[in-house]
């Protein structure tokens, strides 16, 4: 296999595959791919506006003929924010798997962030606008396909410091180890990934019954009237905004794990500015910094990303000559990508004219939440609110575009381009799938490194898996292809990350590499999804149930990653769903089975179990009577639902399920009001005084003869101590002294007819 290009060889020679001539072509200076030039129609719709300088041209557009600034207005202290309202819920899954931006700034051009009165420097200044690009966004498919998307992203993450990441390198680091000898003597990489991913999950807990308390209050404060409200008919299977809450925390994780390359940056912003003594010679020293030589990046991440350079220009204190003198050095030094930002350093207020508040980042980290949770509770919700100048909004804002459409964008497709040609599409060949049978039956079949030892043990001679430390070196075919699907995700070209995924499965389950082969299982189910096409039952059952079966095994039966089976198992629910009501069952089928393996901690269970009764909610039947719709189930689940928040001490919850139960079950039972079966009377009176907050210590138990013959139906068990039933990995023994059963198959509960 011929080399790999390398965007990063030196400073002074960068990035020529990732020139403005796109790839398909080969370039006569490197060899490497190049797509061809986009069309006018194209161009028009990625080309960013002209606020700062670029080495680029830019359209003469002004940033207003774009969508407005969405950083006007107050920041809220509830958790939740815009995007929940704004976008469905396939949204937040696809913005949650956006690329990852890391920024690199020297201590002056923190320091102009700081007197902009941003504490956390250029990084705080810039990221909440990575999270919503203005104006549409242009992506190639491997096949050349354009596509414009209007709800693109990028991440923005702080090189280096991410506290998980330190903190999982921290525990296997010996005092006297380099981070690229991480093995043997330290706890393995599953458990303490898995010790991380713990923590992070009893955090998510705190959040979520904070923000529950908070709703109980507003309640009982006459500020939320959604209690007395009728919503029958409104937004039918939207999910409660504590669902969206739970959903994006679950995708909103930090740590760079080795077997998926999500969290991995893309590309680096090394940002100098105008203070700067000596600019050029600080930027090669962030571009060391930004190498293999950086203690804190693990082993497992590769430093093959973009670099892009900025140069911050202080309007208030600096000559804008002198700044463009200085760009054109740093342009012919550095290459293409580089970009003149021109910012005020001088504070702006809230009652200034010109002056844009900022709104809250919406992919906070759990640990971000509480951190800001905290400091709203010690000053009362008097802080000043941090703000800028509407010139500096929108010189961020057309640096954002700039960045993603002119640098990112084109360097992750060139990546794919060179990845599908040189390593993938071998793979997929003939002689790919014999190479895989070589690796697994006989002893040739090795590749580069497959014979290296490390401090604790030596790999296998058939695989590239280093078992000892637990990944694949990065350098690797799989752990390419790996980054080759994730970067086809994220630039959501569903079909090649599908393909991709569906070839790395066999490889990773002959190296016994189980993280790694559930993630890709579990991504190749949740990209078949989003391909748009038609989902028969057969496809359903072959790329979906199957393809999730075995991510749930490989998460839970060997690798005890719980947190990864519950967000394959939302992931895939929710895509079915927004396939439209055919897929409703299979949905609530796929919840349920999150239910059965008592993976989930109470919070979490509680808002399944009401996204469940959405689901059957949604499945329509046919003719007038209905025929083949799930209303009794809905009730079901509903009632479930009030009874589960009846136990986790949230009145406010469970009146609102027990109202739409209570509405959904006088539709279908010819206007009677309430639980017409009597085994249900005991439950429906308990959940009421409970909902009504005078919840007794033990639930009604129901008889079981009472609810009918239970041989042949689904049993649905409760404990009345659901708050200690299950742990997150730990399931225990239920005691069925506090049981009551509702038969999912009574008489009462069939489908309606």
């Amino acid at each position: 296999m011929p080399p790999l290009p390398n965007a990063n060889d030196a400073p002074d020679s960068l990035f020529w595959s990732t020139t403005s001539e796109r790839p398909f072509s080969r370039d006569r200076v490197t060899g490497n791919a190049r797509l061809p030039a986009r069309s006018a129609v194209e161009s028009a719709a990625s080309a960013p506006v002209s606020v700062g300088a670029s080495s680029r041209s830019t359209s003469r557009h002004s940033p207003t003929d774009h969508e407005p600034l969405p950083y006007r207005g107050r920041r809220s202290p509830s958790p939740l924010s815009s995007v929940d309202s704004v976008y469905g819920v396939q949204d937040i899954i696809l913005a949650s798997f956006a690329p990852r931006v890391s920024v690199l700034a020297s201590a002056d051009t923190d320091d102009i962030a700081k007197e902009k009165g941003f504490a956390g420097g250029f990084y705080s200044l810039l990221r909440p606008f990575g999270e919503d690009v203005p104006g549409k966004v242009v992506v190639r498919d491997s096949i050349g396909a354009s596509k414009a998307w209007d709800n693109f992203s990028i991440r923005l993450i702080q090189y280096g410091e991410d506290p998980q990441t330190t903190a999982l390198l921290s525990e296997r680091l010996q005092p006297d180890q380099q981070i690229g000898d991480c093995a043997g003597q330290g706890p393995s990489l599953h458990s303490s990934l898995s010790s991380t991913v713990y923590e992070q999950h009893d955090a998510s807990d705190a959040l979520l019954e904070h923000f529950l308390l908070s709703a109980e209050a507003r309640v009982r404060d006459g500020l939320d009237d959604s209690d007395s409200r009728d919503t029958r008919h409104q937004g039918l299977g939207k999910p409660s905004s504590t669902y969206t809450l739970y959903l994006r925390k679950l995708m909103s994780g930090t740590l760079q794990v080795p077997y998926e390359t999500f969290t991995h940056q893309v590309a680096c912003i090394i940002a100098v500015s105008s203070r700067c003594q000596g600019p050029l010679e600080k930027i090669r020293q962030l571009y060391s910094a930004s190498g293999r030589s950086n203690t804190k990046i693990p082993p497992w991440v590769g430093v093959d990303y973009l670099r892009y350079y900025v140069l911050v220009h202080d309007e208030d204190r600096d000559d804008i000559a002198r700044s463009t003198a200085l760009f054109d050095l740093m342009k012919r030094h550095f290459g293409l990508h580089c970009y003149l930002l021109r910012l005020r350093s001088m504070r702006c207020a809230n009652t200034d004219d010109d002056s844009v508040q900022m709104s809250r980042c919406m992919w906070l980290s759990i640990d971000e939440e509480l951190a800001a949770i905290r400091e709203s509770d010690h000053d009362d919700g008097f802080a000043p609110k941090e703000c800028v100048f509407e010139s500096d909004a929108a010189a961020l804002k057309s640096f954002i575009r700039e960045l993603v459409t002119q640098s990112i964008i084109p360097f992750m497709e060139s990546r794919v381009v060179t990845w599908n040609d040189q390593v993938a599409s071998k793979r997929r060949g003939i002689g790919g799938k014999l190479m895989s049978l070589s690796k697994r039956w006989t002893v040739f079949g090795s590749s580069k490194g497959s014979n290296s030892t490390t401090a604790g043990g030596t790999s296998s001679p058939n695989s590239n898996f280093d078992s000892a430390r637990g990944f694949y070196p990065p350098e690797s075919p799989e752990a390419i292809m790996r980054q080759l699907a994730d970067y086809a995700f994220m630039l959501r070209d569903f079909k090649l990350a599908f393909s991709t995924y569906d070839t790395l499965r066999t490889d990773f389950s002959n190296d016994k590499a189980w993280l790694y082969h559930a993630s890709a299982s579990e991504l190749t189910c949740v990209s078949y999804l989003l391909i748009p096409q038609t989902l028969s039952n057969r496809s359903r059952s072959e790329m979906v149930d199957h393809k999730l079966d075995a991510a749930l095994y490989s998460y839970l039966g060997r690798s005890s990653m719980p947190t990864g089976a519950v967000r394959a198992i939302i992931m895939t629910a929710e895509l079915l769903i927004g396939r439209g009501p055919a897929a409703a069952e299979d949905a609530a089928k796929w919840a349920i089975r999150s239910l059965d393996l008592s993976i989930l901690s109470p919070l979490p269970q509680a808002l399944l179990t009401e996204r469940i009764a959405d689901f059957y909610g949604l499945q329509v039947g046919s003719g007038r009577l209905g025929l083949g719709s799930r209303r009794r189930q809905t009730v079901l689940w509903n009632t479930l639902a009030s009874a589960v928040w009846v136990k986790l001490d949230q009145p406010a919850q469970a009146r609102r399920r027990l109202r739409q139960a209570r509405t959904g079950m006088s539709e279908i039972s010819d206007g009677v009001v309430g639980v017409p079966f009597p085994a249900m009377h005991p439950l429906d009176a308990d959940i009421e005084q409970g909902a009504a907050g005078r919840k007794d210590e033990d639930l009604i138990e129901l008889d079981p003869a009472v609810m009918g013959n239970h041989d042949n139906g689904d049993i649905y068990q409760m404990d009345k101590r659901l708050g200690k039933q299950a742990t997150l990995g730990e399931p225990q023994t239920a005691d069925t002294s506090g049981f009551f059963t509702i038969e999912a198959n009574h008489p009462g509960f069939e489908t309606a007819s």
